[in-house]
């Protein structure tokens, strides 16, 4: 015959302890820590690249304008009335922001200009983007007449 005792631990056998369940939550927590950075530094990096494609976009854009009117648009251009003045000449649609929701900053002066994107702060400087630095997302990527100055690709 089995006395009380005996029938507890019988029961408790096939369970886990309040340390193994702490153990392996804070494991998850470990491995979802290391994940949603990961996360953001890829969703980052994927913006980095597509408000270089934008640029790259824009400055064509600006390119075929020079071209027909045989001048650069205005200096001191908004974001939108750079698109709106670049729209419809050869391209249907010009985007002149970033990745991250900001507007692209242009600049024109003696037959040169510049297209810079702030990046993620959406603030200017710092500009220096050197390999050791290419992933910190808040460096300003700088093209200046097609070419860039200042990019994560140089």
């Amino acid at each position: 015959m089995k006395t009380n005792l005996q029938k507890t631990v019988a029961r408790g056998d096939g369970g886990f302890t309040l340390i193994e369940l702490l153990v392996v939550v804070a494991i998850i927590g470990i491995i979802s820590a290391a994940a949603v950075t990961n996360m953001q530094s890829a969703l980052d990096k994927s913006r980095q690249r597509k408000t270089l494609a934008n640029m790259r976009n824009l400055s064509t854009a600006i390119s075929a304008y020079n071209t027909d009117y045989s001048e650069l648009p205005g200096n001191g251009l908004t974001a939108s009335e750079l698109e709106d003045l670049l729209e419809g000449n050869v391209f249907n649609t010009v985007d002149a922001t970033d990745a991250w929701g900001y507007d692209l900053a242009y600049s024109s002066n003696a037959g040169s200009y510049t297209v810079e994107s702030y990046a993620r702060d959406g603030a200017d400087g710092p500009a220096n983007i050197t390999p050791a630095t290419k992933t910190d997302f808040d460096n300003d990527m700088v093209l200046v007449d097609g070419r860039f100055l200042n990019s994560p690709e140089i």
